[in-house]
């Protein structure tokens, strides 16, 4: 685990499986971060706006934002600095990078215009993840920001931003490409256009068959994505090495859950296999229970004693509802409540345990009444996530 404080990073990755509170646990980072002065970007890929919904404002965008003076007042930060928020645009962050490494404009016209590449961009080398990191990577290269707060993107499988990079990288050198681009390799550039002039009747026949140029157009895209091979592998190798960089830290948020535990500890070992250490671990919407004592454990003796002695103390003063029966309901409630919170905190027990992380490494965020909707509300959780350790 890393021993910088989180904030001290410049780059911050929130990871875990979807549902669990990522987007809002980053947005609390990225607000606290601000409130210490720090000019701080917050990078979502989440199309359902909930980061939008966080931070209180309107539609998001593939250009940053910069959140309003007034925003940032209501969420109690009165100092100098920034919070910044993009939702990142998956087509034009690949546009971006055949910009790029395209070796002069009429090939980049060719291959922005075809549509292999059109319809392969999310296709192409898990294009979510990827596109993620490649945004991550040309957002600190440009060193505007002190710290990048990036939620990646929601999925079934926590680890599949890790293996984008890798992905692109060995479609990009597999036999299959190769095999495809020996005709230009072979014949030069301008013998593979003979070669696919040449072949023109049987092409007319396919596009008769098909529809569509189909063979013509594949033949345009290898050629035009052929120059940019080299560009693209070593972005990808690049965006690796920053992942592993000491400036960039992983904070995992996980529900209170046996099987997100279970992930949460799969997730871990595979970062350990990668040399990347967890610097932190968020429990997020913990059920508790009210008060600082333990939590009662109430056998079926216990709570009907408890609820004659409820229904007694309501009766006495001659109440318009029910006694016995809102007597019932309400140590019912109780009951529930105290089983949730126990499981919960077996759970964070056990997952703390394995994981071996510092106890000021670990956060556990309570479940909120309300949604987390607005700056306010973000500057509670950010609260439980930097309140009470003096080294975060």
């Amino acid at each position: 685990m890393s021993a910088k404080p989180w904030l001290d990073h410049r780059v911050l990755v929130t990871v875990g499986t979807g549902g669990v509170g990522k987007t809002t646990v980053g947005a609390a980072i990225g607000l606290e971060a601000a409130r210490r002065g720090k000019r701080a970007l917050v990078v979502t890929i989440d199309p359902a706006r909930r980061l939008a919904d966080a931070l209180g404002i309107g539609e998001l965008g593939h250009e940053p934002r910069t959140l309003p003076r007034e925003v940032l007042r209501k969420a109690g930060i009165e100092g100098p600095g920034e919070l910044v928020a993009m939702m990142l645009d998956t087509k034009r962050t690949f546009d971006e990078l055949v910009s790029r490494y395209s070796p002069d404009e009429e090939a980049l016209e060719r291959i922005l215009a075809n549509p292999i590449y059109q319809n392969l961009t999310d296709a192409l080398a898990g294009s979510r993840e990827y596109s993620a990191m490649e945004k991550l990577h040309q957002l600190h290269s440009a060193g505007e920001y002190d710290l990048i707060v990036l939620d990646t993107p929601p999925s079934t499988h926590a680890l599949e931003f890790l293996d984008a990079p890798r992905r692109l990288t060995g479609f990009l050198q597999s036999d299959f490409l190769k095999l495809l681009f020996r005709p230009a390799l072979v014949m030069g550039r301008t013998g593979f256009r003979l070669f696919r002039f040449g072949s023109a009747t049987v092409l007319r026949a396919m596009e008769r068959l098909t529809g569509i140029g189909f063979l013509r157009t594949i033949s345009d895209f290898l050629l035009a994505f052929e120059s940019m091979l080299e560009g693209f592998t070593t972005r990808a190798a690049e965006i690796e090495a920053l992942l592993r960089d000491p400036v960039c830290g992983f904070v995992l948020v996980v529900g209170p859950d046996p099987e997100q535990a279970r992930r949460a500890l799969d997730f871990s070992a595979r970062l350990q296999e990668d040399g990347i250490g967890l610097m932190g671990l968020v429990m997020n919407r913990v059920r508790t229970w009210p008060g600082s004592g333990p939590v009662p454990e109430l056998d079926e003796v216990e709570a009907k004693r408890i609820t004659e002695w409820l229904a007694k103390e309501l009766a006495e003063g001659n109440p318009p509802f029910d006694p016995k029966r809102t007597a019932r309901n309400l140590v019912g409630t109780l009951t529930r409540q105290a089983l949730l919170a126990r499981r919960d905190a077996e759970v964070c027990a056990h997952l703390e345990k394995a994981l071996a992380l510092p106890p000021e490494a670990v956060r556990r965020i309570p479940l909120f009444s309300e949604d987390v909707h607005a700056p306010e509300t973000l500057r509670r959780m950010a609260s439980y996530l930097f309140g009470n350790a003096a080294d975060v």
